[in-house]
């Protein structure tokens, strides 16, 4: 199955394909579904996050947009986001709230 947001189309899928991340595009989703992308082998400049546009992926996850809104702080894994907690709970803690709500609904996504 495929579906269509902000221009793009994205293959449905059970579980985040080896090599993808969450892309981060905020609201900029149809709710309901997590887009993942893919990086692009050679990037334009060191530390380029350009993606591969023809192979984006999407999965069907509640909490997606709660997902996304922690994403934007930077971590995408779940790994990721309990090591920013624990190095960051003090000193930020509005962006720790975002991610300690979105660690329950992306600890139930295989893959991630």
């Amino acid at each position: 199955m495929k579906i269509q947001s902000c221009g793009h189309t994205f293959e449905v899928v059970e579980e985040v394909p080896l090599g993808y991340e969450i892309w981060n595009i905020g609201k900029n989703m149809i709710d309901g579904y997590l887009p993942l992308c893919r990086l692009c082998s050679r990037q334009p400049f060191p530390g380029g996050r350009s993606i591969e546009a023809d192979t984006l992926k999407a999965i069907k996850v509640d909490g997606a947009q709660t997902i996304l809104a922690a994403a934007g702080y930077g971590p995408k894994t779940v790994k990721e986001m309990e090591e920013h907690i624990a190095k960051y709970a003090q000193r930020k803690p509005h962006e720790c709230s975002k991610m300690e709500a979105a660690l329950p609904y992306m600890k139930q996504i295989k893959g991630l």
